[in-house]
């Protein structure tokens, strides 16, 4: 038993267009598709729960922020001097949480300055 399909042809101008309804069917069916996924995305949205900038005149800065999906940085940084040179180092100290596509959570702890970013990752 084979399905019936409606066709539609309209035609304008010398041009000549035809739907049938299973495929009308299919676009709606589409679209609404889409609409459910952007409502389900809309509610994963993730909030900022904490969060402090301070940038201060001796060239030192601290940030953290803290957000509802887990994630959190925190980080400082200063002005060092630095043996033989003329000016002073961005020394950076900070950290990361997160989690991955697995579900395993993560912190990393670093240091960035004249001697490069070293990282320590730790498994939560």
């Amino acid at each position: 038993m084979r399905a019936s399909s409606i066709t539609k042809t309209t035609t304008t101008a010398g041009s000549t267009l035809r739907t049938t309804e299973s495929s009308t069917r299919s676009s709606i069916a589409i679209f609404v598709a889409l609409a459910v996924l952007c409502v389900v995305r809309a509610q994963d949205e993730v909030q900022l729960l904490q969060y402090t900038n301070d940038n201060n005149v001796d060239g030192s800065y601290n940030f953290a922020y803290e957000q509802s999906d887990g994630q959190k940085r925190e980080e400082k940084g200063e002005l060092k001097p630095v043996d033989g040179a003329e000016e002073p180092a961005l020394s950076v100290t900070g950290s990361y949480e997160y989690t991955d596509s697995n579900g395993q959570r993560y912190r990393v702890e670093y240091v960035a300055d004249e001697k490069g970013y070293r990282p320590t990752v730790t498994k939560l």
